[in-house]
């Protein structure tokens, strides 16, 4: 999306006596990883009018301006009675506050926690708060009865869902959305959207899949014929599809064998961001991950959640020299349990010190745990190129715990099929990727011409690879195609397990593409690619793209090519 295009706000009817407005970012709204596919977001608000007015999810803090021009065009604010919010977070208040302003007779409508949050927010206001526990409803009149579903889960603890009997409309608050802004209001072109629901649903819903789970069933009983989302497109022709997948994905997640529990707390952010990168790096890795928000668990939610995984990670904030005390209690409970088997791991933002990482470390460190990464310390907001070490960091620790997990057995001999599919060869590629300042690379040889015109390309990724996050539609990617000879040093290079953030190519000569991928200078051509289309096949992921440019640079040298005994590994 261009960063040129302003801001704007959609004010449409949706229903009868229904409205969204919808306050558009055409580029990256923030530096959180469910934004990192860089196509922009919405921040989609509801306006109900029956005798009496409400309004669903005011947006944060950037679109407060633009967002009360077009509230103050559509609504008289004298006669709104009801802001319904489905989470609390500490970006809304200037708006909260800028909507209680111009209407202070406003009544806020939230669950339990959320009015805890909106008190401390507004400690000198004598708020009018309607608390929902789960069996009130709230007339506006014009049939318009509505109902109220507590969804509590980690990263939101004070969710909340509201459904309108009279339009069927479920709104959904953070379920069901994607970060991608464009002029499509409705899912109708549900297809170009199934890959943004999906990666939005791997870095925010995976983490926490037990309570998608528990808030699919609260939801199951409803005749809903619209989802009402947060973000994006709203959602009424996938409405059974994407449910469906809400809920495959959500078991297969639980389905794993292998579970890390990733216990935090965090007092600007920060911490929850770092967290939820890390988590998405382990889902990728194959491994369950538990998600525990340490202020809103309790103490029995921690011990099961750590004596069921095979791997726990403590990620905190450093407030005023110390670990805050849900911190404490949480590496207690870790110290309670005692099985120092299990392999450990570290991570917070921090100020001006830090203090809080030593003291978890040294703790665990004396317990006789063992680390499957070294402290991560993040300095402030973290950045992209943070972000993605941290997902990196969360798959090494996977893969570090699915090594200790396997069983040492004699190699078997390939089967005759497995033999069959090893002789299907492939060209000895080095794939490179480039978004933003994150910059990666991987050796490929299950690539394939896929089409004439336009030209095109195939190639299959493993799901744990760092360069996956990278290949989405639109993404951008170079294939340098090796030559018979010298491919041999890049192949005992690119297949060996890197660190996070490593620099894969230190050790090459390397020039820059004109779509800004490293090209190698040891290649026989290149080529310059756009991402297509993925779909997902087992345990690879298949991309199909488009080529953009190319270049041969050997035209007398023979391509390098992969010869295999067995189909069971590259």
């Amino acid at each position: 999306m261009s960063d040129s295009k302003p801001r704007d706000v959609q004010v449409l009817p949706i229903a009868t006596n229904t409205k969204i407005i919808r306050a558009r970012s055409w580029s990256r709204l923030r530096f959180e990883i469910e934004y990192a596919l860089e196509r922009g977001t919405t921040s989609n608000c509801y306006l109900i009018e029956g005798d009496k007015t409400a309004i669903i999810d005011p947006p944060a803090e950037s679109f407060t301006e633009i967002y009360l021009e077009a509230l103050q065009q559509t609504l008289n604010l004298k006669k709104l009675d009801y802001v319904i919010l489905g989470h609390f977070s500490p970006n809304r208040v200037p708006t909260l506050k800028a909507v209680l302003e111009l209407a202070p007779q406003i009544t806020f409508v939230c669950s339990v926690l959320g009015a805890s949050n909106l008190r401390a927010a507004f400690p000198d206001d004598a708020l009018n708060i309607l608390v929902m526990r789960g069996k009130e409803t709230l007339d506006l009149g014009k049939g318009h009865v509505l109902k109220f579903l507590p969804i509590p889960s980690p990263r939101w603890p004070e969710g909340l869902c509201t459904y309108d009997q009279q339009t069927q409309i479920l709104y959904t608050d953070k379920l069901f959305g994607a970060h991608i802004c464009g002029d499509e209001v409705f899912d109708d072109n549900w297809e170009a959207f199934k890959e943004d629901q999906r990666y939005y649903y791997n870095c925010l819903m995976a983490p926490q899949a037990p309570h998608v789970e528990a808030a699919l069933e609260k939801i199951s009983d409803l005749q809903v014929r619209m989802y009402a989302v947060a973000h994006g497109p709203l959602v009424r022709t996938s409405l059974i599809e994407l449910t469906k997948a809400y809920g495959e994905w959500s078991r297969s997640q639980r389905d794993r064998e292998i579970s890390v529990a990733l216990l935090y707390a965090s007092a600007y952010g920060n911490t929850a961001t770092l967290a939820q990168a890390i988590a998405l790096g382990l889902t990728k890795g194959g491994v369950a991950v538990q998600s525990i928000n340490c202020e809103f668990a309790t103490p029995d939610e921690i011990q099961a959640a750590v004596e069921k995984s095979d791997g726990f990670i403590i990620g905190s904030p450093t407030i005023g020299g110390h670990a805050p005390t849900p911190i404490h209690t949480a590496l207690g409970i870790v110290l309670k349990v005692g099985d120092n088997s299990k392999i450990a791991g570290v991570f917070g933002s921090y100020g001006w010190s830090g203090e809080a990482f030593d003291l978890i470390e040294g703790k665990l460190r004396d317990a006789g745990y063992r680390f499957g990464f070294e402290t991560l310390k993040v300095k402030f907001k973290p950045d992209d190129v943070t972000l993605k070490f941290c997902e990196e960091v969360g798959t090494d620790f996977a893969q570090g715990l699915k090594k200790a997990r396997k069983v040492r057995v004699p190699q078997q001999a390939a089967t005759p099929t497995e033999q069959a599919v090893g002789r299907i060869v492939g060209s000895v590629c080095v794939i490179t990727a480039k978004q933003g300042e994150v910059s990666t690379g991987m050796l490929g040889a299950w690539v394939s011409q896929a089409t004439f015109n336009p030209p095109g390309l195939t190639v299959a990724i493993a799901k744990d690879r760092a360069i996956e996050s990278l290949m989405y539609p639109g993404g951008k990617f170079a294939l340098n195609i090796l030559p018979e000879g010298n491919h041999v040093d890049y192949m005992k290079h690119f297949r060996k397990n890197f660190a996070p953030g490593e620099d894969r190519f230190a050790n090459f000569g390397t020039t820059v593409a004109d779509n800004g991928c490293t090209v190698l200078t040891d290649a026989l051509a290149y080529v310059e690619c756009s991402v297509s289309q993925r779909l997902e096949c087992g345990d690879h992921w298949v991309v199909y793209a488009t080529v953009d440019n190319g270049k041969l640079i050997q035209p007398d040298a023979l391509t390098a090519i992969n010869h295999r005994k067995t189909g069971t590994h590259y």
